[in-house]
């Protein structure tokens, strides 16, 4: 399948969120949770498919095991929030590693003999 735009990908969403699907997103923005249709193109509370695990973490963009209907909305509000999650995880892993780097080219400071000598 080339892209999420064509012809392919709206028939699968067609068969796997047909008319009285819910939306699956746990975050979902919308107190009914029903996906509404006969909207125009691309309304937040018209249907799409969210992956359930992302594409850029290794989920299968096809498999109807990882898709679920979803609010285009909650979608997008979900994907965005794991890669911000994703991006902060990576940060603060950097950080730590850029710390303990830096901790450990710093020289040690030698102990003075004197602070052991009992006189």
């Amino acid at each position: 399948m080339r892209g999420r735009s064509g012809h392919a990908w709206r028939e699968l969403v067609r068969l796997l969120c047909p008319p009285g699907s819910y939306c699956q997103v746990d975050e979902c923005e919308y107190p009914s949770r029903e996906i509404l249709f006969d909207l125009r193109p691309r309304h937040p509370q018209g249907p799409s498919l969210d992956h359930i695990v992302e594409l850029w973490e290794g989920g299968a963009e096809e498999d109807p095991d990882n898709l679920q209907p979803a609010h285009l909305r909650c979608n997008v509000l979900k994907s965005a929030r794991r890669r911000a999650e994703h991006r902060a995880a990576l940060t603060l892993a950097t950080q730590r590693a850029t710390r303990v780097t830096a901790m450990d080219e710093q020289p040690r400071p030698k102990r003075s003999a004197q602070a052991f000598d009992p006189d």
